[in-house]
């Protein structure tokens, strides 16, 4: 089955996504001048991988609905949500998330400035 890797740049998040190893993978910031451009292909690329599945946010919440949709005890899904400690912002973002998803293990992660 296909897969994608794309690599993070400072505008745009890393993508890995290797139906072989049950792996979907998004890393990092997004920020694509052309949001359609970057996304579409990784929606492709999981709709061929794991089934039928705008911008920004709302392409995140689309892909977690859809992977929230998929999983089970044969398919677990487990997303680690990294937040600054002081953005409260996106903490609150990713527990409203968090609260609508009901198959998928979501953790929400400190991480640390280096």
């Amino acid at each position: 089955m296909p897969g994608i890797m794309l690599e993070k740049t400072s505008r745009t998040p890393m993508v890995v996504i290797d139906p072989a190893e049950g792996l979907f993978k998004l890393e990092g910031e997004s920020y694509p001048e052309d949001i359609a451009g970057f996304f579409t292909p990784v929606r492709n690329a999981l709709e061929d991988s794991f089934g039928e599945m705008k911008n920004g946010l709302k392409v995140v919440i689309e892909i977690l609905d859809q992977l929230d949709e998929q999983a089970s005890a044969a398919f677990p899904v487990n997303v680690d949500w990294y937040c600054d400690p002081d953005d409260d912002i996106t903490r609150e973002f990713a527990e409203d998330i968090s609260e609508d998803l009901n198959a998928v293990s979501f953790t929400i992660i400190d991480s640390s400035s280096d």
